[in-house]
């Protein structure tokens, strides 16, 4: 399975157990732009990957650096002005927002690295739908053409012992080739 599949499966597969409200969890294709052609249940996230930049790291594995984008799209038909009487029912697609944007940032799994958010906006196109767009900067350890009969196995867990200083062995020396002044 390619790389960017297994990221997307394990955001989704997060998304679905963290945000239960969510009906649809799907790769960005435009859908919010083409709602007029096609209906999509909501609340809904769809995700896409933006530019990243890669690297060679050796031995077949690549990094890349770059960003994930998150576009959640929450019907609404209520008012938000000031003294509408469905005034909190306008503004309830925030707390959908915050609690999808807590459950991402600092994500991270078996090929990439935490998720940390580094821009939101919303996207003023769509009429009865309000699109926000969150942007997550991540680096993807791309090891799927990796030769791991070649690769060392290391202990990420290093065992530290202290010593005390007053333990440390005193240095002597003799009269004919060392000399303290007194």
């Amino acid at each position: 399975m390619s790389i960017k599949a297994k990221i997307f499966k394990q955001i989704s597969e997060h998304l679905n157990q963290e945000v239960p409200e969510l009906v649809l969890i799907d790769k960005e294709r435009g859908q919010y732009e083409k709602e007029n052609e096609l209906l999509i249940p909501k609340p809904a996230v769809l995700i896409a990957f933006l530019r990243f930049e890669w690297q060679d790291v050796g031995n077949g594995v690549k990094e890349g650096k770059g960003s994930i984008q998150i576009r959640t799209g929450i019907e609404n038909y209520a008012e938000s002005y000031t003294g509408s009487i469905d005034q909190e029912d306008a503004i309830a697609f925030f707390e959908l927002n915050e609690k999808i944007d807590k459950t991402l940032e600092g994500l991270s799994g078996a090929n990439f690295t935490a998720l940390e958010k580094i821009a939101d906006e919303d996207d003023l196109e769509h009429s009865n739908i309000i699109v926000t767009v969150f942007e997550y900067a991540t680096t993807i350890i791309d090891d799927s053409q990796s030769d791991a009969s070649k690769m060392v196995q290391v202990d990420a867990n290093p065992i530290v012992k202290y010593t005390n200083k007053k333990s440390f062995p005193k240095r002597e020396a003799s009269d004919d080739t060392f000399h303290i002044p007194m």
